[in-house]
């Protein structure tokens, strides 16, 4: 019985190293590096193999690297071959040798230099998820116009009040693109309630036209103010392809990725630093106005007009290869799928093949390109990078990661 009893303390006492540490890596991985020393200090962290790798990673976030090394080659001598500490041992290589470039490049560098070895069956951390509750009280430090309409799109649970936010905010003059876009995001849901539904509805169109009047350069923007002002089962006319086609040739055709990441982060930043990077990130990929491209696929479909549907396919098309210009994976697969819903109203075959094979190179490349982050990496600086740039360059930075 003496010997289950101490088991079991034996157990507890390793279950509560191991959240500690995760803890500290957490908040790491937020740029809390004071928060998490204090947490690791409670442990014998000369023969803990995951509390030396979440120290390193401090040291080399405050640009102590040759702590970082000391204490990485001691999480080597404990932890040989641990793929984790090989990598780590090239990733403080690099940053020793090239201290301003910036974290991400670094990180392509010390992966391919490490030969990206398999993860082991035991990490040595768990999963860190940067996110966490915001005290709905700290949303009064937001001081921008409409950060509190995207503080509460990110934290819906509890708020009764989002629609009539997104609909004042629809009606405010001078506000950021991304506001606006959270408005019409929040406006179309089909959360809206059945009795605000018409004038959520009227005020998202009104919206749109504004907001393309005042981007004129935005293809995908000005057309939304086409698509949608029609049911989306309905045929393309003569005139809607016209001004269709007209947006196409505007200087971008992309989703508005950027300029939703940029005011999610500002707000985030006045609230909970330590997670701005990443709430940004993960609540734009849910406030993009994805409508947009799903009207014009379902109306080029519904045109039956032979005429008007050779012209409806080209469209898909040629929007279709525009997003696949884009930045982003998001972009790109968008941008297969009207290519292929062109193809098919086209009834090219080869087309449809060619697509197909573009969409599986690219799935290919998510996947290579991701292997890094299958580590958990408890260094703030290059979290923030790696978002910034699935914004800015996702396809490239895993590009990138593949050599």
């Amino acid at each position: 019985m003496t010997a289950v009893a101490l088991a079991v303390m034996l157990l507890a006492n390793g279950a509560n190293k191991v959240g500690l540490v995760n803890r500290a890596a957490t908040m790491a991985a937020r740029g809390e590096t004071t928060e998490a020393r204090h947490l690791l200090e409670r442990l014998v962290t000369s023969s803990n193999p995951s509390a030396l790798f979440v120290l390193a990673c401090i040291e080399l976030e405050e640009h102590r690297v040759e702590s970082a090394s000391r204490l990485a080659q001691r999480l080597a001598s404990l932890r040989p071959g641990a793929p984790e500490a090989v990598v780590l041992a090239r990733l403080i290589e690099e940053r020793k040798r090239a201290q301003d470039d910036r974290w991400t490049d670094v990180a392509a560098r010390a992966w391919s230099a490490s030969g990206r070895p398999t993860p082991a069956a035991k990490p040595l951390l768990g999963t860190i998820d940067s996110h966490r509750p915001i005290n709905r009280a700290a949303f009064a430090r937001a001081q921008r116009p409409g950060d509190r309409l995207l503080l509460e799109f990110g934290n819906q649970e509890g708020s009764s009040d989002l629609t009539e936010a997104a609909l004042a905010e629809a009606n405010a003059t001078e506000r950021p693109l991304g506001v606006h876009l959270v408005a019409m995001h929040v406006l179309v849901d089909e959360a809206v309630p059945p009795e605000k539904r018409l004038l959520a509805r009227g005020a998202t169109l009104d919206l749109l036209a504004r907001v393309a009047r005042s981007h004129p350069e935005d293809g995908y923007l000005s057309s939304g103010v086409v698509l949608l002002r029609s049911d989306a089962q309905a045929p393309l006319t003569g005139p809607d392809l016209a001004s269709l086609e007209e947006a196409l040739k505007r200087k971008t055709f992309a989703l508005p990725i950027r300029a939703l990441y940029d005011a999610f982060e500002a707000a985030y930043e006045q609230v909970d630093p330590g997670q701005a990077q990443s709430r940004a990130f993960f609540e734009t990929t849910g406030a993009l106005p994805l409508e947009i491209h799903l009207a014009l696929s379902r109306r080029a479909a519904a045109t039956t007009d032979p005429a008007l549907r050779d012209r409806a396919a080209a469209v898909l098309t040629v929007a279709g290869t525009r997003l696949e210009a884009g930045a982003t994976f998001l972009d790109r697969m968008i941008g297969l799928s009207l290519q292929t819903k062109g193809a098919e109203l086209r009834g090219d075959a080869s087309a449809i093949a060619a697509v197909r094979m573009k969409r599986a190179y690219l799935s290919d490349l998510m996947s290579k390109g991701r292997a890094f982050w299958q580590y958990q990496w408890p260094i703030a600086s290059l979290w923030r990078d790696h978002f910034l740039r699935n914004i800015t360059d996702e396809v490239g930075y895993h590009e990138l990661m593949s050599r």
